[in-house]
């Protein structure tokens, strides 16, 4: 609470939420967003990100000033970086995300009235419920966040999780969490000076990794997570830029280095260009990189769990992986990541290791592939002969049958007895073009206990696979 006086009286003015989108902007462009919270940082002295082109900030006006301190607002972004802006202004956080998207002032107290006639699934909104849970209350009859907050709270826990529970008090229009900045404990602050400054964005960044582990340690280390983390950099030019995001209270050592990235990366960029070539002296590089907490919540709370833990040899494993991309780059090391597709060679991506999201997962069965489990083994493609019981070849008919009943599979010189067997299934992709692909799939049981995916494919067998 603040206050102002008037005639001698003191009025309180509540604390309210501004959240200012720019519903043009690029979400993967977080260096840009630099500029707009500059453009942001002449009307008000605290910003918070909440993504890049979403942001928040404190209002402590009185009702007949909310509006045009947000018309200031966006004739000010509008005029600095001629990006198109809408607000939104509430009581709370999520209330006033979604205020944003419609631009509209929701009056002082009117949270609950305000959120209750909303839509199931701007849920999501919180980052506390997948998508799923949206759909499966939609099913339940629950279409609105008025009838979900309505819900007993013990039953939403119980079926959902705690995550879901918060997300229902949030929708109830509480949890409303102040945007006011707090000093952080200064036993929770990390911070790196180099003795060479950082003149590069990825020597920052390579400095950012290890600071936020140390960060992510201090905070396991008392059961802690945070939702908001500041990000201080200070330059060989005695300035000192300081920027507060919203960050998952799961969010990891890699998640938090993520955002730094995004920060100096913006930062620095503007650096060199007010300098301009003749800076010899790299007045820009940092020569101070400090991250602190905000918003502290116990593990519990967060969802994490108590018992998470990693191993010595894992720590190791995963020191030798961060030091290959210290010298190879961030894309030098990859991992294996599921991915949408008919055939196996399209299942499988990779993504870099902890340097940005994976692939996303198939968000369903797609039309046509390969049921569940797959192979263990693909990618041999090995040459077979598929025999009928007097020896002859069998084929894959074109009307989707076998000329004959599969009894022997032949491979690298072995003659194995077929057990069992499965399909055929025909798949023909592409149809619609020049590129037309038809193959068909028989899954078969072998004498020596194992088990493949043979595809034929212009009259000729591989198998594609082999099962565990």
């Amino acid at each position: 609470m603040s206050g102002t006086v008037v005639s001698g009286t003191v009025v309180r003015v509540p604390s309210r939420t501004l959240v200012a989108r720019l519903p043009d902007w690029d979400r993967e462009d977080a260096a840009g967003f630099a500029p707009v919270l500059d453009a942001l940082d002449l009307l008000t002295p605290y910003v918070e990100v909440l993504e890049p082109g979403l942001a928040a900030v404190p209002l402590r006006r009185g009702a007949g000033e909310e509006a045009a301190f947000c018309e200031a607002l966006i004739d000010t972004v509008s005029g600095l970086v001629g990006q198109d802006c809408v607000t939104g202004v509430a009581d709370g956080l999520f209330a006033a995300v979604l205020a944003a998207d419609e631009g509209r002032i929701v009056p002082s107290g009117g949270d609950a009235a305000y959120l209750a006639g909303r839509d199931i699934t701007d849920l999501r909104a919180t980052g506390l419920v997948d998508p799923e849970i949206c759909e499966t209350l939609r099913h339940l009859g629950i279409d609105t966040l008025g009838a979900f907050a309505a819900l007993p709270g013990a039953a939403v826990a119980e079926r959902f999780g705690p995550a879901a529970r918060r997300a229902q008090r949030l929708a109830a229009g509480q949890l409303a969490r102040p945007l006011v900045p707090r000093p952080a404990d200064p036993d929770l602050t990390v911070a790196e000076t180099p003795e060479t400054p950082f003149a590069t964005i990825e020597q920052a960044v390579t400095a950012a990794r290890p600071l936020a582990e140390r960060l992510t340690a201090l905070l396991d280390a008392r059961n802690l997570t945070c939702t908001r983390l500041t990000v201080t950099a200070r330059t060989a030019a005695g300035l000192t830029r300081r920027r507060t995001w919203q960050v998952d209270p799961t969010a990891t050592a890699a998640d938090l280095a993520r955002r730094v990235r995004w920060q100096l990366e913006g930062w620095l960029l503007a650096a060199r260009t007010a300098a301009g070539p003749e800076d010899e002296q790299g007045t820009g590089a940092v020569t101070a990189l400090e991250l602190a907490p905000g918003g502290l919540i116990g593990l519990v709370a967060a969802g994490k769990g108590l018992w998470e833990f990693k191993d010595a040899a894992t720590a190791r494993a995963e020191g030798a992986l961060r030091h290959a991309q210290t010298l190879l780059g961030p894309e030098a090391v990859r991992i294996a990541a599921a991915t949408d597709g008919r055939d196996l060679s399209e299942r499988a991506g990779t993504a870099a290791w902890e340097a940005e999201a994976p692939p996303p997962a198939p968000s369903g069965p797609w039309p046509g592939a390969l049921p569940d489990p797959p192979p263990a083994l693909v990618g041999t493609d090995d040459p077979v002969d598929v025999l009928d019981a007097t020896g002859a070849p069998v084929l894959a008919l074109a009307r989707g049958d076998l000329s004959a009943t599969p009894a022997v599979v032949r491979t690298g010189g072995r003659r194995l007895r077929v057990v069992a067997w499965a399909g055929p299934w025909p798949v023909t992709e592409r149809w619609w073009g020049a590129a037309t692909r038809r193959y068909t799939r028989l899954q078969v049981e072998l004498a020596d206990g194992s088990a493949a995916l043979l595809v034929c494919e212009g009259g000729r067998w591989k198998a594609a696979g082999w099962y565990d």
